[in-house]
């Protein structure tokens, strides 16, 4: 059985966090949405390139 270093919950919560946060100081624009889903896959695929390289 594997074990979570970091519970998906920690991840989902922090996640949720920053994006509010982008949408309290800058606002609902196009690039701003486009900056987070960059920093959830940069954030998201620090792990796996970790691992292999």
């Amino acid at each position: 059985m594997p074990v979570d270093l970091i519970p998906d919950q920690v991840i989902e919560n922090l996640l949720e966090d920053v994006g509010n946060k982008l949408d309290e100081k800058y606002g609902k624009k196009d690039w701003v949405k486009r900056g987070y889903w960059l920093l959830v896959v940069v954030f998201l695929s620090v792990p796996v390139v970790y691992f292999f390289w």
